[in-house]
């Protein structure tokens, strides 16, 4: 659910035209927690538009058609709203420990040789979604200040395009803490399949998840620490480039 969300309001907060697009996506987040239960024919009901406008609009947003969408918000909506719960002071400084104790513990030679093959790509690509966008500007800002400029857009969708045109020369970075945004379900596992360049992956997931998609995987935390990637982000990238 929160994926769809993310995704719906980047789409509503790029869009310079009211078109039936963004009504399209206006009226998805009003009737977000009703997903589960549409057929294709009762959202294009709802949303007052033919079955196949509404396919390209999903597919538009990053799903290959309005049942990726739906079976993402019934197979992940559970656990992601788990993730969300507030956490106490006491909770928040544990978990954050322990994410701080798994990135002290990364290799001194993959730290080196992910810093080193940014270094000589000719271009950097920074994927940061959801709630790691903020994240991911913080990434470009330190990448910046080591000398090396490197892309991250804010719109999800021109992420997305920006694969399309990149060579061996270049490097990906994706930030995906959970990692559910690289499955299949999504427009986002073919177009790293076929991108080509160098491609680190920055998660809390298990590395045998994604090991057919990428180069170099970072794991800097614990799956159920989600609560405080944000934070772990910040420390992992303190190591980085400190």
């Amino acid at each position: 659910m929160e994926t769809l969300i993310y995704n719906l309001l980047a789409y509503i907060n790029n869009s310079l035209d009211k078109d039936i697009n963004y009504h399209i996506a206006k009226t998805l987040l009003e009737n977000s927690h009703k997903i589960e239960g549409f057929s294709l024919e009762t959202v294009a009901e709802v949303c007052n538009v033919a079955p196949s406008t509404i396919n390209r609009f999903c597919k538009r947003i990053g799903f290959r058609n309005f049942s990726s969408l739906r079976n993402s918000v019934m197979k992940y909506g559970a656990s992601l709203e788990k993730n969300d719960t507030a956490l106490s002071g006491d909770s928040f400084i544990a978990q954050l420990k322990e994410n701080v104790e798994i990135i002290e513990n990364i290799p001194k030679e993959q730290i080196e040789r992910i810093v080193k093959q940014i270094s000589k790509s000719r271009r950097v690509v920074i994927l940061g979604f959801e709630k790691n966008q903020i994240q991911a500007l913080e990434l470009q800002k330190k990448i910046l200040l080591a000398g090396k400029f490197c892309e991250c857009n804010t719109n999800i969708f021109k992420q997305m395009d920006a694969l399309d045109i990149l060579t061996e020369e270049d490097m990906i970075i994706t930030i995906s803490i959970q990692g559910y945004l690289l499955s299949e379900e999504f427009l986002l596992f073919e177009k790293l399949k076929k991108t080509k360049g160098k491609k680190l992956l920055i998660t809390f997931s298990e590395p045998h998840q994604h090991l057919e998609l990428f180069d170099e995987i970072l794991q800097c935390g614990k799956i159920e620490n989600s609560a405080v990637s944000s934070q772990t982000l910040l420390r992992l990238f303190d190591v980085l480039f400190h």
